[in-house]
């Protein structure tokens, strides 16, 4: 059997939420930095951030419930406003990069 492969953003209201202080995975405010533009890949619009690009960095477990796949880490979305990446079986931009981790 053969499964494709779904690159798959954070939704909309999680990410406004982040970025308007609601508290991380670790139930902390997310950090807030400039980008100096080595390419930080926000995970709601999957682009690489720009130099001087305010962003967030904070906790996040990508799943609903505990279980041994259920790990917390650290991720990277835009301070502001940004469109989320519509789910797509395309490589998004922040994996074009040669400096990520999946």
């Amino acid at each position: 059997m053969t499964t494709a492969i779904r690159f798959v953003a954070m939704s909309t209201e999680l990410v406004t939420g982040l970025q308007r202080g609601a508290p991380d995975a670790n139930g902390q405010r997310p950090e807030c930095a400039l980008s100096d533009g080595d390419g930080i890949p926000c995970r709601h619009c999957l682009q690489l951030g720009a130099a001087g690009e305010p962003y967030l960095i904070l906790a996040h477990r990508p799943f609903t419930t505990v279980q041994p796949y259920a790990e917390c880490g650290p991720i990277f979305l835009h301070a502001e406003h940004c469109e989320r990446h519509a789910d797509s079986a395309q490589l998004p931009a922040i994996l074009g990069s040669p400096q990520y981790i999946l």
